[in-house]
């Protein structure tokens, strides 16, 4: 999203960018934008709800355009990820069609890393693939980088990263870990200041998926099957008890070498489909 914005806005290396973006991983709102200290979050969110700029995405989310009215309404701009909970219809329906087109989204990077993997192989390589552009992901290495070099050389730089706010986050439980603006350094990474609350506007959506996350995390450590249950019927993206009781089964069944934990959940559940 940085680098989008830096594009549309026209920047150039000199300028100071500045961003107040929260939520959670990968699920998160810009509610300013700051360009040398003066804001121009207006102009960008005019031109990406008119259309005339395009809106940030990802090489594994489609581009669908976010509506006018949903923009306008937010007067934030939503990650693409975000297209998932806004437009679960439209989205639902694309993912069908890439499914019958070349498999599930897992399969297709499978199939890229591999072609990666065999060019990897090369130690005459010197440019960078072009099957990497299909990996989803762009610019995630420049900001490891960035964000080693800010904590090792304790640059107090801006970053966007996933952290424990301790409660600087004055309207949601102080214990929640968070994606937040924050400045890094020697000390690890401190929430930004300006942003010491999330826009109410959001805040069933943010706890809604927290709820989800928490859940899914218990279900992880407690390998029961009953918390997987309730982690799938939390998800907003879950539609029914009965679609969820399928989903969990299936999965866990599918996964089971990967699932240690799940044991005596995955016997039971054989003991049943037998």
């Amino acid at each position: 999203m940085k680098m989008f914005i830096h594009d549309v806005l026209a920047l150039n290396e000199n300028d100071d960018l500045s961003i107040d973006l929260f939520g959670l991983n990968h699920m998160v709102f810009i509610k300013d934008v700051l360009v040398n200290g003066t804001s121009r979050f207006a102009e960008l969110l005019d031109g990406v709800a008119s259309g005339q700029l395009k809106a940030s995405t990802v090489k594994n989310i489609f581009d669908l355009p976010f509506s006018e009215g949903l923009i306008r309404s937010l007067n934030m701009l939503p990650c693409s990820y975000l297209l998932y909970y806004f437009k679960q219809k439209e989205m639902l329906a694309i993912e069908m069609g890439e499914y019958y087109k070349g498999g599930a989204r897992a399969q297709v990077v499978q199939k890229v890393e591999k072609q990666l993997f065999d060019l990897y192989k090369n130690p005459e390589l010197n440019v960078k693939p072009k099957e990497l552009e299909q990996r989803g992901g762009a610019y995630y290495s420049d900001a490891a980088c960035e964000v080693i070099n800010a904590i090792y050389n304790d640059k107090q730089t801006e970053h966007y990263v996933n952290i424990p706010h301790h409660g600087h986050v004055e309207n949601i439980p102080a214990d929640w870990a968070v994606e937040m603006t924050c400045i890094l350094g020697r000390n690890g990474a401190t929430p930004h200041p300006r942003i010491t609350r999330f826009d109410e506007k959001v805040l069933g959506l943010i706890h809604t998926i927290k709820g989800f996350e928490v859940a899914a995390s218990n279900a992880a450590l407690s390998g029961n099957f009953n918390d997987v249950l309730l982690a799938l019927n939390l998800s907003p993206l879950v539609h029914s008890d009965r679609d969820a009781e399928v989903l969990a089964r299936e999965l866990i069944l599918a996964h089971e070498k990967w699932l240690p934990n799940f044991a005596a959940c995955i016997e039971a559940l054989k003991g049943k489909h037998h």
